[in-house]
């Protein structure tokens, strides 16, 4: 990169002063591209029961799989974007499949379609996920602006559920009043703003070395390295998919369990929701509390008078997976055969939100901060693998949903909830004595 261009991408006049110009032509189609994905994501489990006439266990199925293919098409996106495009080009290019598949959703309505359309979105959101934050980091530090990552990351963070939340709120009511056919076309004009806006600032994006030539062989102590590294993460990611199992069911039985045994009128506001749009809460409850946590974690830091550990953080993500279970679990056993009020979907909503922000963020820096250099793309990618095992169970079990009680449906996955939380307090445990044998190890002591 040019020494004329790098003093243009110093950022200044930008809101956030010395960044990188590039990062906004980032941030823009990022959020544009997550509110394509989340508003497409909203709609299908209801699509599918209203439009295509599947039962409700098998539509939440069909989503969970569809989802967990979106955290395995990473591999194949990072695996391309390294050996033969690039990232720039990798976004750029699939792209097209991406558009392509929300148009064939929201227009044709034969099954054969239906399916071709969630893989062409699986495949164009997975390939695009790992390329999109990388390529930023890539930025930041062929300029030299390495310190100011955590706060493109926050930021990066923030873009993705400021589109989530405008469109998981935004596109139901279009649904509501237009239909589906145009709620469905909305995602496509997204994506393609997205790719618009990545296009136009591709002359702030560093230059890439691609091609089987740039990989270098691993020595010995390397590969060695990161068999460590791998020994020490597997165990979090394992309980990191659990954690999604349970999560991802808010996008299809929770949905379900609001059509059919909740009262939609948030009293005492005067005003209603529709079941699809029980999702936006999710994004915006991240958005108000990733501050609010934030603060606090410092606040808890200073009392202790040392940081808290990530898998301390983690734990208490899973106790708040305990509390939102048991709440749905509380709420289906009140309902019975008739309706409870949506307060007690929206106080889980929050439980589970907030245990996201402790288990999945912290999970993701944890697994950056212990990665080699050879392997944070990798691990990266082995992270976003963990949806793709929990929402894959998640299938399976949703075969379960409307055959059993909902109060025994939730209260099982309370359990199993309750059951990760004991495994993650084993593994913290572990990850902390084998640190200080290390330690001693290398101090002689």
């Amino acid at each position: 990169m040019s020494e004329a261009t790098a003093a243009a991408d110093s950022g200044r006049g930008w809101l956030l002063s010395g960044h990188p110009a590039g990062f906004w032509y980032v941030f823009w189609a990022e959020l544009a591209e997550r509110a394509s994905f989340y508003g497409m994501r909203v709609l299908l489990a209801l699509y599918l029961v209203n439009v295509f006439q599947f039962r409700e266990d098998d539509s939440g199925s069909i989503v969970q799989l569809f989802t967990a293919a979106c955290y395995l098409t990473p591999l194949l996106g990072g695996f391309i974007a390294d050996h033969f495009l690039g990232r720039y080009r990798t976004i750029v290019w699939f792209c097209i499949p991406y558009i392509a598949g929300h148009l064939i959703l929201g227009y044709f309505r034969q099954e054969s379609f239906l399916f071709l359309a969630l893989g062409l979105l699986a495949l164009g959101s997975g390939t695009i996920k790992p390329n999109t934050s990388t390529l930023m980091g890539l930025m930041y530090e062929r300029l030299g602006k390495g310190h100011l990552l955590d706060d493109a990351f926050a930021y990066y963070y923030a873009a993705i559920n400021i589109g989530s939340t405008m469109a998981s709120l935004g596109l139901p009511l279009v649904q509501v009043y237009y239909g589906y056919e145009v709620a469905l076309m909305i995602p496509a004009l997204l994506i393609a703003v997205s790719m618009l806006v990545f296009m136009t600032g591709r002359r702030h994006f560093p230059p890439e070395t691609i091609g089987w030539r740039s990989v270098e062989k691993k020595s010995a102590l390397q590969k060695k390295e990161e068999r460590a590294v791998l020994s020490r993460l597997i165990g979090i990611f394992a309980l990191v998919a659990v954690y999604w199992f349970l999560a991802d069911q808010a996008t299809s039985t929770w949905v379900f369990m609001a059509q059919d045994s909740m009262n939609l009128d948030l009293w005492p506001f005067g005003v209603s929701i529709t079941a699809a749009q029980t999702q936006g809460l999710n994004p915006l409850i991240i958005i108000c509390m990733t501050p609010v946590l934030a603060w606090g974690w410092r606040r808890l830091d200073a009392a202790r008078g040392r940081p808290l550990m990530p898998t301390d953080k983690m734990v208490i993500g899973f106790v708040l997976t305990v509390i939102a279970l048991a709440v749905m679990a509380t709420a289906g056993l009140l309902a019975g055969d008739g309706k409870v009020s949506i307060w007690w979907l929206v106080a889980a909503t929050v439980c589970i939100t907030i245990a996201e922000l402790c288990i999945s963020v912290v999970g993701l820096q944890l697994s950056f901060m212990v990665a080699p250099m050879s392997m944070k793309s990798q691990i990266t990618a082995l992270f976003l693998l963990t949806s793709f095992f929990g929402d894959s169970f998640g299938a399976l079990f949703d075969q379960l949903f409307g055959r059993i009680s909902d109060a025994l449906y939730f209260g099982v996955q309370a359990a199993m909830a309750a059951a990760a939380t004991w495994a993650m307090i084993r593994v913290a445990k572990g990850l902390l004595n084998r640190e200080r044998r290390e330690i001693r190890a290398e101090t002689g002591a």
